[in-house]
């Protein structure tokens, strides 16, 4: 069998751990924590079980935000169908945001007397194809 990914991971230094995952280990239990108590409380009954343990589905989520890896690309390190992958994510993104523990706050929050200590700003630059117009001629 096959040993799961979480089992190498955990055997690394605090600091490898944090450049790989993104997350110190206090948080990534946390999350383990909070994925394996929605799973106690909301048993399903039916459908086949995850062939992941609890810790690979967090490491898929989290190389799915960190690397911006494709579902195709997770379901062959893993070794899953892509579309598998892709419920897996779907499904632990879920339960987190259930919990109430890593919801971010409304953009009312700025509106607010509080002190706002640090505000994250996306500036990634993606080429854009532009359409062709179409009837145009390049005369001069």
């Amino acid at each position: 069998m096959k040993a799961s990914k979480y089992a190498v991971l955990s055997k690394l230094s605090n600091n490898k751990f944090r450049r790989y995952t993104g997350l110190r280990r206090d948080n990534f239990e946390l999350i383990k924590l909070i994925i394996e108590k929605y799973e106690q409380d909301h048993k399903i009954k039916s459908g086949r079980p995850s062939t992941l343990c609890v810790e690979d589905q967090i490491l898929m989520l989290l190389e799915y935000y960190r690397e911006n890896r494709t579902f195709f690309h997770l379901g062959i390190s893993y070794g899953l169908h892509e579309s598998n992958a892709q419920r897996t994510v779907v499904k632990i993104e879920e339960i987190l945001l259930k919990s109430g523990y890593f919801r971010l706050e409304g953009k009312k929050i700025l509106l607010t007397d509080q002190h706002v200590q640090a505000i994250l700003i996306d500036v990634t630059e993606t080429l854009a194809q532009r359409p062709k117009k179409k009837g145009a001629t390049n005369e001069q």
